[in-house]
């Protein structure tokens, strides 16, 4: 299965870079931008400081209704592969700190938040809309993964997803080993 997996990346990699038009962005293999921004508490943090061997990076604000939908399943997958060094990190963007502080403790969300109330990150990585997500490799590159939507291979999930459901667990079971 392992094997599988890692043909199925190098294939859905080839692809990608071979329909590739030339225009900059998040590609596949790329170093992640790195996001700084604060946390809710107020102190400075930044992605590359956060220790994971896998990360899945979920653009997010507190007036998106799909976003505030999808959080509780994305805290139970945190909660669930967190001992295993799978990080849930949450970019909140276009919002105040207020609001995410309020969002956060309303559902008990307990992954790392990283709020940019500079928008910085959306450029960086190009959100057109929310939520938005990318999942990294433990040195914070980009991965192409299967989408446990419809299963095609994708470097962004644009749009919310059943974070909580087997499939979403059979991917980050498989791609941790």
């Amino acid at each position: 299965m392992r094997l599988f997996s890692r043909v199925l990346m190098v294939a859905a990699l080839s692809l990608c870079i071979a329909c590739s038009d030339g225009r900059s962005g998040i590609n596949p293999g790329d170093r992640a931008p790195n996001v700084q921004g604060s946390s809710p508490t107020g102190s400075p943090v930044a992605l590359y400081d956060i220790n994971g061997k896998l990360f899945l990076l979920n653009f997010w604000a507190t007036w998106c209704a799909p976003c505030i939908q999808e959080m509780p399943a994305l805290q139970s997958l945190h909660t669930k592969f967190k001992d295993r060094g799978f990080q849930v990190i949450g970019i909140a963007v276009d919002d105040t700190e207020e609001n995410v502080r309020d969002t956060i403790q309303k559902f008990g969300i307990t992954y790392p938040i990283i709020i940019d109330n500079k928008a910085q990150s959306k450029r960086q990585y190009q959100v057109k809309g929310f939520p938005e997500s990318f999942v990294l490799d433990g040195e914070h590159r980009v991965m192409v993964i299967t989408d446990p939507a419809d299963g095609t291979p994708q470097t962004r999930l644009w749009g919310p997803r059943e974070w909580d459901s087997p499939n979403v667990g059979h991917l980050i079971n498989s791609l941790l080993k």
